[in-house]
């Protein structure tokens, strides 16, 4: 199992192998060839930021039987494209828009284990799948509940700035099938599930999405959100907990 961060430290945003409470410097992307250097910084005297800068960012809707509510489990895996424009990192604000706040929009946190990829992906085999991912995080699909229920697509609902929190780390060699995910707002726990209650499980994921849609390393795909999230607003702070993984912690605020 290896702990990969990105950060930035005295300027400079580099890439690094996490080991204790220290950041072991790499020389490129970790899922490109590199070198682990002798460049070493305490872990609390860095930055972190998002974990990886993606090329795409997909989601996949309704994967959780607790997240239907009265709709029926999709046929298929149901994916969606997020910005990555609205990638942000561990501590960084996410930002309710000026309209969001005029119309009165409802804005919900959504817990979610993502992936990195870590190798070109096309056409996949559900069995071949976990060999393309570099590793897990955690990441928060913001979501604003009145444009997503009224607007022709989710561009906005989902894509606002700030609106796809990811991190703190990626990890590898976690089995994505067994892991706890649970979501925060004020320190109360209002989403709780075990990944092995995804409708589709990563490899599953994997082999639909790749049968069109090209992964390329760096590349985010968001396997779903459990339950019923409950409504965050200026201030609040939401949490996302994968102990394996560590929390991904960011606050809320209305723009100015």
């Amino acid at each position: 199992m290896t702990k990969y961060a990105r950060f930035l430290a005295h300027g400079e945003v580099a890439y690094g192998v996490v080991e204790g409470d220290t950041v072991k410097q790499i020389t490129a992307a970790p899922y490109e060839d590199h070198e682990v250097t002798d460049h070493t910084h305490p872990i609390d005297d860095v930055k972190l930021l998002a974990p990886v800068v993606p090329n795409k960012v997909v989601a996949i809707g309704l994967n959780y039987r607790s997240h239907l509510g009265d709709r029926q489990p999709p046929s298929v895996p149901e994916p969606f494209f997020k910005t990555t424009s609205s990638v942000v990192g561990p501590g960084d604000d996410v930002i309710i828009p000026r309209e969001a706040l005029e119309e009165g929009v409802t804005v919900q946190p959504e817990a979610e284990l993502s992936l990195v990829i870590g190798k070109k992906s096309k056409r996949v085999s559900k069995e071949d799948a976990l060999d393309h991912i570099l590793g897990y995080t955690c990441g928060n699909d913001v979501s604003a509940r009145n444009w997503q229920a009224n607007d022709l697509s989710w561009w906005r609902a989902k894509s606002s700035d700030t609106f796809t929190p990811l991190g703190p780390f990626i990890v590898s060699g976690l089995d994505p099938s067994d892991l706890r995910l649970i979501g925060r707002i004020n320190g109360e726990v209002v989403q709780e599930q075990v990944t092995s209650d995804l409708l589709y499980g990563v490899p599953e994921i994997i082999e639909f999405v790749t049968r069109v849609l090209t992964l390329n390393p760096g590349d985010v795909v968001m396997t779903g959100t459990p339950g019923a999230p409950g409504d965050v607003h200026d201030g609040d702070v939401m949490d996302v907990e994968i102990a394996e993984i560590g929390t991904l912690t960011n606050t809320v605020r209305n723009e100015a």
